[in-house]
């Protein structure tokens, strides 16, 4: 992995002028600095040790890209092809957190808004189907012997049994970002900006919807009134569909944790992040709603 004195030497532009460094709220993944040159401030992102299990950096590009162009994501000003260092725009603003999102209807409207900005106007490139990529982690976690949450085996029968459902349901596609935690949006104000493209692909957008509550821990109230924002009215099968899908992405999240407590050097309790969302979708699997959910959508 590259240091970040590594990354300035690489930029010639920058050479001769004053440069400040300063070091971003680490992220689950990546190594983040604000780095000022002359005034004009940039974000250098770094790759993770052994994050190019779970990304395909080109498609990253290209969705970053598009993001950008449809005036959501931050502008891309430099990419380093050899170890995928990414230096972008650093968007002013004020970082979202979940605290800021819950009971504060303003905000999520402007999130929704700016997330189907980009399902309807970007040209993302490549899949990101939920059960697809719950399958190729999985291949991840049997052929390194990776250790699971005790029990595993009876969620995943449960993600088989929505994917039989879904799959057969499935929308169109869109361009989605798949990864929308509090931290990844930048409040400007009039708008709402995302950063963050790793995981970003072709998608059913309800499965978009459904991460982005998921990660707030939303109120059914909120969750109505994303459906209501996004399709323009209350409709019961999004809904249903849409939180089949909060708890679909747990157990996603919960096999690229463990891979992450596996492989990462970053300190972060990765196992315990997992469990959390494990426990959280075993909980939901247990419901009357769930099941309900799963005749509606």
């Amino acid at each position: 992995m590259a240091t970040i004195a590594e990354v300035l030497s690489r930029m010639e532009d920058w050479k001769g002028k004053e440069v400040q460094i300063q070091e971003l709220t680490a992220g689950l993944t990546n190594s983040n600095y604000k780095v000022t040159v002359d005034n004009m401030s940039y974000v250098v992102r770094i790759p993770g040790h052994g994050s190019d299990i779970f990304i395909n950096r080109d498609v990253e590009l290209h969705n970053t890209l598009s993001a950008s162009k449809v005036g959501v994501g931050a502008h891309v000003y430099y990419f380093f092809e050899s170890d995928y260092v990414i230096v972008s725009e650093f968007l002013s603003g004020s970082t979202m957190s979940i605290e800021r999102f819950r009971g504060n209807r303003d905000t999520i409207v402007r999130t929704v808004e700016a997330i189907k900005q980009v399902n309807t106007k970007g040209e993302f490139t490549s899949e990101f189907i939920m059960f697809n990529k719950f399958d190729d982690y999985m291949a991840i976690v049997k052929q390194n012997s990776i250790r699971v949450p005790a029990g595993f085996d009876t969620g995943e029968k449960v993600v088989n049994r929505v994917r039989e459902r879904f799959m057969t349901s499935m929308p169109e596609l869109v361009s989605c970002h798949n990864d929308l935690l509090a931290e990844n949006f930048i409040d400007q104000g009039d708008r709402m900006r995302i950063i963050d493209w790793e995981l970003s692909g072709l998608n059913d957008v309800c499965f978009e919807l459904g991460d982005f509550s998921v990660e707030q821990g939303f109120s059914e109230e909120e969750d109505r009134l994303i459906v209501e924002t996004y399709f323009g009215s209350f409709i019961e099968q999004k809904f249903a569909r849409i939180n089949i899908y909060k708890y679909m992405a747990d157990m996603l999240w919960t096999l690229w944790a463990v891979i992450q407590n596996h492989f990462s050097k970053h300190d972060f309790d990765y196992w315990g992040y997992g469990m959390n969302r494990f426990n959280r979708a075993m909980d939901a699997f247990h419901t009357d709603d769930f099941s309900r959910w799963l005749e509606i959508a």
